[in-house]
């Protein structure tokens, strides 16, 4: 199983069987997000990582938030 590591406010680890699993990691960990559906919770996150970074997120999906963080450097795989 590989590890990720998540550099978005704070730097964590986690282990998952694919990219898309930082949704549900990083919606439990978000001050707001965890009352929100799925759904919402991508669109609005999207939203703050343009905002973080000025970078241009994808979210239709969970795997598609997870490769553009990876593109612009909040995501990480690192085993």
């Amino acid at each position: 199983m590989p590890s990720y590591r998540l550099s978005y406010g704070f730097v964590s680890e986690f282990d998952a069987q694919g990219s898309g699993e930082v949704v549900p990691f990083l919606q439990s960990r978000h001050r707001i997000g965890s009352g929100e559906d799925e759904v919402s919770f991508i669109r609005r996150a999207a939203i703050e990582m343009c905002e973080w970074n000025g970078k241009n997120y994808y979210f239709h999906s969970r795997d598609a938030l997870a490769e553009s963080m990876i593109e612009n450097g909040l995501l990480e795989v690192i085993d």
